[in-house]
């Protein structure tokens, strides 16, 4: 008996190893044997100790929980409760009458990174590799279901404080349940499907991380955080798809009181005097970072964007006070950055910025209409690259063409806008009724392009165009319906009527 009761399990093991396929009445099969011993196993009475995962997915987290997180971590620290395989982010815990007085975090560090990914074969490693998620994942798990998760971290952002103390946080009524602060957290993208569901791998991901984002090669996403398709190029730290909250880096508080605060109230004495010395640094730190700001004005003017975005690095970097972070659509800054990703070539990440920006400034005054004219008109100006729409194009040559009206331009800059135009006007779609630049672009073509190739001293190439356009209505085709009736009439013209009208428009080419 004795002997059963020390080594039973493992004979019982053992047999099946070798091949033993009946299990004996009033004995244990192999897998209740082994899910017996997972729960009586240090690991399995430890699964949802927070020691042994201090750096937990947050795979429930839905867009709401991401914004709220996001919106926490922009001025203060983020404190939680954590227990068990439970996490709550506590909001109320933090001095709002002086925010970041319990620590706030550094700018980003953005990496190049790489796709990863786990798979969860078990409740074993269900409780190792996602514990936030025992709570939706760990019946099917039971149930015999396997997970594949993959991810892509794009950055890190830490705390200005490696510890929080206790008696710093005596104070806040929100925070007497805090266990833990997030020291720091990574951004990126990440889904998470049951293995079951998975097609064929498309470049070696499961969730179109190399498909280009074509969701045709996805498979479907049980969890989701982000988009891993946005992840692929160099500017995924722009891409607001790729820079969502995915894993957090937490730390216990500390008990006791902060040393910085015991300085800071004590005489002078050495102690007092180093926090002096601190306090000195940091005023030069930020003298420092105001000399980058100004040169990535100066970058700026000179459109030199990927200069200007790497200054204003420099800035955060060495002034991380969220509200002065170039990333913080609060922040002053914030214009000045949406305005060099432009002229990077990120003009997607650009737009995003600048709206977000001037909802800020504008507040409750701006209709989402006012607020879109105010994205093209900046768009127009700054944006260029590859990864410019359609639409983005057209806006850019419609202004270029524009402001040729005040200064005369070389032939050639005449030429590349017009054909832009000419090009894309007749399949590029209006977004709505308002999206005057498209509606209206046919007529800004005939208009301001003339005007430019006038200007430039080319009055054929201005009267090829001026035909060119009567003779094509289908440039017309997302025009009114007035409009684009007065332009079939048009089309039947005569020559000599074209002419007239264009010598009477542009004098300088009567005749010629």
């Amino acid at each position: 008996m004795s002997l059963a009761k020390t080594g039973g399990i493992a004979v019982l093991v053992l047999i099946a190893a070798c091949g033993g396929s009946s299990v004996q009445p009033g004995t244990k099969s192999a897998d209740q044997v082994q899910s017996t011993g997972m729960s009586q196993s240090f690991a399995g009475k430890n699964k949802c100790n927070p020691k042994n995962h201090e750096r937990p997915f947050i795979i429930e987290w839905d867009a709401t929980d991401m914004s709220s997180f996001e919106s926490l971590t922009a001025s203060d620290v983020v404190f939680v409760r954590y227990e068990g395989c439970d996490l709550k982010i506590l909001d109320g815990c933090s001095d709002d009458s002086v925010k970041g007085s319990l620590g706030s975090y550094k700018p980003i560090e953005w990496t190049s990174g790489s796709l990863e990914s786990l798979d969860i074969h078990d409740e074993g490693e269900l409780y190792a590799k996602l514990p936030l998620g025992a709570a939706t994942l760990g019946g099917r798990v039971q149930g015999g279901e396997k997970f594949h998760m993959e991810y892509f971290v794009s950055g890190t952002r830490t705390a200005t404080r490696p510890a929080i103390y206790r008696g710093s946080l005596k104070k806040v009524a929100g925070c007497k349940d805090a266990t833990h602060f997030v020291y720091g957290y990574n951004l990126g993208a990440f889904a998470l499907g049951a293995q079951s569901s998975l097609k064929g791998a498309v470049g070696g991901s499961a969730f179109g991380f190399s498909a280009g984002g074509n969701r045709s090669t996805e498979s479907k996403a049980d969890k989701r955080g982000g988009v891993l398709a946005s992840c692929r190029s160099e500017t995924a730290k722009e891409v607001q798809a790729c820079r969502v909250p995915i894993r957090l880096a937490l730390r216990e508080l500390t008990d006791g009181e902060s040393p910085d605060a015991k300085e800071a109230r004590a005489n002078e004495d050495p102690p007092a005097a180093n926090l002096a010395g601190r306090l000195k640094e940091t005023t030069d730190r930020e003298k420092a970072a105001a000399e980058h700001v100004d040169a990535a004005r100066t970058r700026f003017a000179s459109r030199d964007g990927k200069a200007c975005l790497a200054e204003l690095d420099q800035h955060d970097h060495l002034d991380p006070r969220p509200g002065g972070l170039s990333t913080n659509t609060s922040s002053y800054w914030a214009m000045l950055r949406a305005e060099c990703q432009m002229l990077a070539g990120q003009c997607a990440a650009g737009r995003v910025l600048v709206r977000k920006a001037f909802e800020k400034l504008r507040g409750a005054d701006s209709s989402p209409e006012s607020l879109d004219r105010t994205v093209d008109q900046q768009a127009a100006m700054y944006c260029q690259g590859n990864d410019l729409t359609a639409r983005d194009k057209i806006l850019r040559a419609s202004l270029a063409l524009q402001l040729a009206n005040d200064a005369k331009k070389e032939v050639g800059f005449c030429a590349e806008h017009v054909k832009t135009l000419r090009e894309l006007l007749p399949t590029t779609p209006p977004k709505d009724e308002f999206d005057h630049e498209v509606i209206l672009g046919p007529d800004n073509l005939e208009r301001h392009g003339t005007n430019c190739l006038v200007n430039a001293g080319d009055c054929a190439a201005a009267w090829a165009l001026e035909k060119e356009i009567a003779k094509h209505p289908e440039l017309y085709k997302f025009a009114a319906p007035q409009r684009r009736e007065n332009m079939a009439d048009r089309a039947k013209w005569p020559e000599a009527r074209l002419r007239s009208d264009f010598d009477r428009s542009h004098p300088k080419c009567a005749g010629r």
